[in-house]
């Protein structure tokens, strides 16, 4: 509008001098300049239409979010509360094959949440397990927490909806333009907006339990759930986080998914490389970035001097068991792979930035006793069901370097 503006005001003057050139007789003159008075007025064409378009499609992207947020709150309204003791009793009976003790209205409010749980399969795949409870789901994310967690690298976006998308920035900022008074504000193009669309993937597992641990109480049942589902999502999450497929059905890895901007090690690390490493992405970006590697990477980064014989990794003086490499943190992930040739990776930047996990923030878990070999073994099989995904974000924000030689001997 400001560039319409803008033109407008150049229109109504160039109009001012063909009248004058007209009235002046200087007729060649006058068609010469309304040759501009043309041009300008196509330009303003122009631009009117592509307003109209940018607005068509922002009232496209407005109408879409408030189709996803009626449908997050539909979800919502019928979604069965699961942070009441009326609801963990009943959890607790169905899991441990207590079902001749619950209630109608238990057994009423089980078969409500199993439906609501196989809704949120895509495909065929419409199986699903009951929820847990909502203080023992966020007692599990907590756990998973305080382990080596991705969660505690990339942003994690909690969802209700199992799908629908969600508007990101990308880019870093830059320096406001000096403006004189009237003068046209020029446009800051460092950082855009897009729709990011998402759709979580469901991950399970089984855990064969004594059927003696039903007999357990409450507290010592849920201790066992709680550490298993802890140790298993972590270990899930990390690798689909790092190397997932990607596509419809998968999860994109910040490795696999190619999107990150790329650097090949040469055969020896040096100072000069890993600086260089550091230097591919903007400042703005390297203000909150990490050094990604596995324990292999890590011991050759600490066997690497400076000229003054000085060790490159620095002890963090707020962490003494942390460790910094030119000020940023170096974090150890072994779920980054060294292949039998000895190949790894190093990943550096602001994973906040250019990574987001969308998580339901609960989980499920559904038992059999007569599933597999359970019955002959006299044990109940457990199905853990988790449902998250992951998707690149801001490609400009990280850095893969692949080729990274390590020594597999030691």
């Amino acid at each position: 509008m400001e560039k319409i503006a803008e033109l407008r005001q150049q229109l109504t003057a160039l109009k001012g001098e063909v009248r004058s050139l007209n009235g002046e007789g200087k007729v060649e003159d006058a068609e010469a300049k309304l040759a501009e008075v043309r041009s300008i007025q196509k330009q303003i064409d122009i631009e009117a239409e592509l307003d109209q378009s940018e607005q068509r499609g922002a009232e496209k992207q407005m109408e879409k979010r408030e189709v996803i947020k009626e449908e997050e709150n539909i979800l919502a309204a019928n979604t069965v509360p699961t942070n009441t003791d009326e609801y963990r009793s009943a959890w607790f009976k169905v899991l441990t094959g207590r079902q001749d003790e619950m209630s109608g209205e238990e057994r009423s409010m089980m078969a409500k949440v199993m439906k609501e749980n196989r809704q949120l399969s895509s495909g065929s795949d419409k199986d699903g397990g009951y929820t847990i409870p909502q203080d023992i789901s966020q007692q599990i994310l907590q756990g998973i927490k305080e382990m080596n967690s991705v969660r505690n690298l990339v942003k994690v976006v909690p969802k209700k909806a199992p799908s629908g998308s969600y508007t990101v920035r990308t880019g870093v900022a830059a320096k406001l333009f000096n403006t004189s008074e009237k003068q046209a504000i020029q446009e800051l193009k460092n950082m855009e907006f897009e729709e990011i669309t998402y759709n979580v993937k469901k991950f399970a597992g089984f855990l064969p339990a004594p059927n003696e641990l039903l007999n357990d109480s409450f507290v010592d049942f849920v201790a066992e759930i709680k550490e298993w589902l802890i140790e298993s999502s972590t270990v899930t999450e990390n690798d689909e986080v790092f190397y997932g497929a990607g596509g419809q059905n998968g999860v994109e890895g910040i490795i696999t998914s190619g999107k990150f901007k790329s650097l090949t090690a040469p055969a020896t690390i040096d100072i000069k490389f890993l600086r260089k490493v550091k230097n591919l992405i903007k400042q703005g970006y390297r203000r909150n970035a990490k050094f990604v590697v596995n324990t292999q990477v890590f011991e050759l980064l600490s066997n690497i001097e400076d000229k003054n014989g000085r060790g490159l990794l620095a002890v963090d003086p707020r962490n003494e068991d942390s460790y910094t490499l030119f000020g940023r943190p170096v974090e150890i992930y072994d779920e980054i792979v060294t292949d039998e040739a000895g190949v790894t990776h190093i990943l550096f930047g602001d994973f906040q930035r250019g990574y987001y996990m969308f998580d339901r923030q609960t989980f499920e878990i559904k038992a059999s006793d007569v599933a597999g070999d359970a019955f002959l073994t006299d044990q109940t099989l457990f199905r853990g069901i988790e449902r998250f995904d992951g998707k690149v974000i801001d490609q400009e924000a990280v850095v893969v370097v692949s080729g990274v030689m390590v020594d597999t001997q030691g």
